[in-house]
């Protein structure tokens, strides 16, 4: 029975509801259009009428499109490759590099790192923070973890690490249009474990 003095509650709004699901939509739509007509045929006006909501909702959330494809870029990063977590920094690293290179010469890794890139060149500095900051950040753990775990050495900046690691891995791509193979992938590897790891841990690096 009822309690009659009992105030009826307002139902509870569940998490990430509506709101995520609109921020899903439009970043699928901004992928499908990318992959339809590229970077120059993105139009903010158009994937607000296939989502269905106005586009002002888009520039209030993202601010301009330059932010819509970078969030786009880092969710399907993320999503596609996942920080690794094996428990050794050299396995940690083999298998980021392994997924990153996966991803970066997939069909859909070549048009977001060709339209993230051709994006950042245009203007907005704030997506291209936005955009490095979180990468770097998310990357970094990995540096991070082996460092208290005392496998790498403790005055390795993450950052540097990362910076390099990116760095060697989109300059081949995109500037040398090289392969990401086994033997480049190998090399880097080698090279990365012998300028950090801890000397009594280099023995079978």
């Amino acid at each position: 029975m009822t309690d009659p003095e009992q105030k009826p509650t307002s139902p509870r709004r569940r998490p990430g509801g509506r709101s995520a699901r609109i921020r899903a939509a439009v970043m699928e739509a901004t992928m499908q259009m990318l992959k339809d007509r590229g970077i120059e045929g993105l139009n903010v006006a158009e994937i607000a009428a296939r989502v269905g909501v106005p586009e002002s909702t888009i520039y209030r959330r993202w601010k301009s499109r330059e932010g819509l494809v970078v969030e786009t870029v880092l969710a399907r990063m993320n999503d596609t490759i996942p920080l690794p977590d094996t428990g050794s920094f050299r396995s940690d690293l083999h298998a980021l590099l392994q997924q990153s290179a996966s991803f970066l010469e997939s069909p859909d890794g070549v048009l977001l790192t060709r339209s993230m890139f051709s994006t950042m060149n245009r203007t907005d500095s704030e997506a291209r923070q936005l955009y490095w900051q979180t990468r770097f950040s998310h990357l970094g753990t990995l540096v991070q973890r082996a460092i208290e775990r005392d496998e790498v050495r403790p005055d390795t900046d993450p950052g540097a690490f990362i910076t390099a690691m990116t760095g060697a891995l989109y300059v081949r791509m995109l500037v040398l249009e090289a392969p990401l193979d086994a033997a480049f992938l190998d090399q880097l590897e080698q090279m990365f474990l012998q300028g950090v790891l801890k000397q009594d841990k280099k023995i079978d690096a």
